[in-house]
C-alpha cells in the first residue's frame, strides 16, 4: 500500500487542524493509517488503491478538512486558457499524451517544496507506472514563451539535463546520468524522442526522464509554475495533472488552465475539471447498510466527501464526485460513501444468526490437487490479476476472440477481463530471460469467455508455458500428459489453427472426449512481439475437465 511522509506542521496547517491529539481516528474515514510521529515527521499508509489524490500531503489534508468543514471548491474559480501546448505529429506511438496547468501563488518554501517533489515521486511510481504511463515535469515559468512545443525529436538533439554542466545529446543523456539509465529502458526501440521546448526554442525537459537544467530547476523562492505531465495513457495522465493542480491550490496558488492542441486540430483544455455522476436510491442505501438515513441529511454527510451538488428528488440521491476523483463506477460507491460519512463506528455490529462451517470450494480443492502434480514435475507457479490490456491479449498474444472491455478503466493496463491466461504467463516469461533455462510456468485462474450463443461466463482455466532450449511442442505436451495420467483421463490431440502458434504445430485438447482447451509451440511472431529470446510452448484448458 502507498505511505508518505511529510511534515507533520505542514499537514496540519493544511488540514486547520491545531493538534495531532486524535489524528489516528481522524484517519480512519480516508482509509489511512498513522504509521508513526518522529519529531516534526509524520508517517501515513494509505489502505485505498483506488484513491491517488489521497497519496499526497495535500491530498490527506484535504480530506480531513472537509470532513470537519464540508465540501472544498477545488478548481471552481479558474479563467479561460491563455496559453497552448502543440503536440507534433511523431509521437503517436511513442508518448502521444500531454496536460499541462500553470499556477501562480506565493513561494513555496521548503516544505512546500519538498511535498511536491515527494507527490511528484509518488504519484510518477505509482500511478504513473515508473513514469511508464504518466511522468511529471514542474519548471519556473518565468522566462518560458508560449506556446510551448511537444515533438518528438532524434537522439543526437543536444540537451542539458538537470544536474548537469554542460550539454548533451539525448542519447548521452540516458548513457552518463543517473536518471537517464533508470528510464532508458521506457524509450528503448523507438528512432525519435519526447522533447519539450518553448517558442524561441528554448529547452524544457527530456520527458520522461530529465527537466532541463534552466527553467526545469525549481527553489523554495518560486511561487509561479508551469506543470506538465507527459504518458502513454489520457486518462491517468488527465487525472494527474488535476490531481497536483488541486495540490496546489490548497497551498494558495491560483490555477491557470492550458490548452493542448493536437496534430489532428483537437484541442483539450487541462486540468480536466472532471465531474462524474453518481445516483442511488434511498432504499437502496437502507437495503445495502440497514441504515434509515433521512435525505435531508445526505448533502451534509457527501460533503464531508467533498462531494459537489448532492439533490435528493423523491426516492433518488444524485452526487457529483470532486474533479480529482475517478473511482466511482457503481451506485454501490456512493453508498459506501454515504456509509462511511455516517460513520462505520456508529454502526452497531449484528452477530450472524446462523452456525455454518467454511471449507474450502470444489473448484479450489480441485485446482490444489492439479497444483500438487505440477510442482512435482518442475513447474512454478504464477498468479496474476484477472484484470489485463486488449494489447497483452489480441496485439501481442494473437488470441482469437476479443476481450471483454471495462467501460471506464481506472488505466488501460487493466482495461479488459481476460479470457486466456497465456499472455500473462508471456508477460512474466518475457522479463524472466535472467534466470536459468528451461522456464515451467503455471497459473489458475478465473478467465470470462463468450459461448457460441453469445453468453458470457466466468470459468477456471489452466495455462501452462514451457521456454528454453528444446522447449517445443513436446514439452507442453509431456506436462499435459502428465497431467490426463494423474486425473485418469484418456487424451486426445486433433489437429487445428491458431494465430498464437506455428501451423501444423498445435491442436485441441479433447480429455475423457471432451474438447477441453488447446496446447501448441508459440509463432515467432508472437515471441518477437513480447520479446522471448527462446523457443516456447504452451497449452491452456479447463479446469473442470481435469476433474475427471
Amino acid at each position: 500500500m502507498p505511505k508518505i511522509e511529510a511534515s507533520l506542521p505542514d499537514l496540519l496547517r493544511l488540514a486547520r487542524i491545531k493538534d495531532p491529539e486524535g489524528l489516528a481516528e481522524r484517519l480512519e474515514p480516508l482509509k489511512a493509517e498513522l504509521d508513526g510521529i518522529e519529531g516534526d515527521t509524520v508517517k501515513i499508509e494509505l489502505n485505498d488503491t483506488n484513491r491517488p489524490d489521497l497519496w499526497t500531503v495535500e491530498g490527506v489534508a484535504r480530506g480531513l478538512r472537509c470532513w470537519e468543514h464540508g465540501a472544498g471548491n477545488s478548481l471552481d474559480h479558474m479563467p479561460e486558457p491563455t496559453r497552448e501546448i502543440m503536440v507534433h505529429h511523431g509521437l503517436e506511438g511513442v508518448r502521444p499524451f500531454i496536460a499541462s496547468f500553470v499556477c501562480r501563488g506565493p513561494a513555496l518554501g521548503e516544505r512546500g517544496l519538498a511535498a511536491l517533489v515527494g507527490a511528484q515521486e509518488k504519484l510518477c511510481a505509482t500511478m504513473g507506472r515508473e513514469r511508464r504511463t504518466a511522468a511529471v515535469g514542474f519548471y519556473r515559468l518565468n522566462g518560458i514563451e508560449f506556446p510551448v512545443h511537444y515533438r518528438a525529436v532524434p537522439p543526437e538533439t543536444l540537451f542539458r539535463a538537470l544536474g548537469t554542466d554542460r550539454e548533451m545529446t539525448l542519447k548521452e543523456v540516458l548513457g552518463n546520468t543517473e536518471a537517464g539509465m533508470k528510464y532508458a529502458g521506457l524509450l528503448r526501440g523507438f528512432e525519435a524522442w519526447p522533447f519539450l521546448s518553448d517558442d524561441r526554442g528554448t529547452p524544457l525537459s527530456f520527458p520522461p526522464v530529465l527537466n532541463s537544467e534552466g527553467t526545469g530547476r525549481v527553489v523554495p523562492e518560486d511561487g509561479d509554475l508551469f506543470c506538465e505531465v507527459t504518458g502513454t495513457d489520457l486518462h491517468t495522465v488527465q487525472l494527474l495533472s488535476t490531481i497536483l493542480a488541486c495540490d496546489l491550490e490548497d497551498r494558495g496558488a491560483s490555477i491557470e488552465p492550458v490548452r493542448v492542441v493536437y496534430p489532428n486540430g483537437n484541442a483539450v483544455v487541462t486540468p480536466v475539471i472532471h465531474t462524474d455522476t453518481l445516483t442511488t436510491s434511498l432504499p437502496s442505501i437502507t437495503e445495502t447498510t440497514g441504515l434509515d438515513i433521512p435525505g435531508p441529511d445526505l448533502p451534509g454527510l457527501l460533503g464531508k466527501m467533498d462531494y459537489r451538488r448532492v439533490t435528493v428528488d423523491g426516492g433518488e440521491v444524485t452526487a457529483v464526485m470532486p474533479p480529482y476523483r475517478r473511482d466511482g463506477i457503481h451506485p454501490r460507491d456512493l453508498v459506501e460513501d454515504i456509509t462511511i460519512a455516517y460513520g462505520l463506528n456508529r454502526i452497531e455490529p449484528l452477530l450472524p444468526g446462523d452456525y455454518t462451517l467454511g471449507r474450502a470450494s470444489a473448484e479450489s480443492m480441485l485446482a490444489s490437487s492439479v497444483k500438487l502434480l505440477l510442482v512435482g514435475a518442475g513447474c512454478e507457479e504464477i498468479i496474476r490479476p484477472v484484470l489485463t490490456s486488449a494489447q497483452k491479449i489480441t496485439g501481442l498474444t494473437l488470441t482469437p476472440g476479443k476481450p471483454v472491455s471495462i467501460t471506464n478503466p481506472m488505466t488501460a493496463e487493466y482495461s479488459v477481463v481476460s479470457n486466456t491466461l497465456l499472455p500473462c504467463l508471456l508477460e512474466v516469461e518475457s522479463v524472466s530471460g535472467h534466470a536459468a533455462f528451461p522456464h515451467r510456468l503455471f497459473t489458475v485462474g478465473e478467465v470470462l469467455v463468450r459461448t457460441p450463443e453469445g453468453r458470457l461466463i466466468t470459468r477456471w482455466n489452466l495455462g501452462i508455458v514451457t521456454a528454453g532450449a528444446g522447449m517445443d511442442f513436446g514439452s507442453s505436451h509431456s506436462l499435459l500428459g502428465l497431467l490426463a495420467h494423474g486425473r485418469g483421463l484418456p487424451l486426445k490431440l486433433e489437429a487445428c489453427d491458431d494465430s498464437r502458434f506455428i501451423p501444423g504445430r498445435c491442436a485441441r485438447v479433447f480429455l475423457d472426449g471432451i474438447d477441453s482447451g488447446v496446447i501448441g509451440e508459440f509463432h515467432p511472431a508472437v515471441l518477437t512481439a513480447w520479446g522471448i529470446p527462446v523457443p516456447a510452448s504452451g497449452l491452456e484448458v479447463t479446469l473442470e475437465a481435469l476433474r475427471g
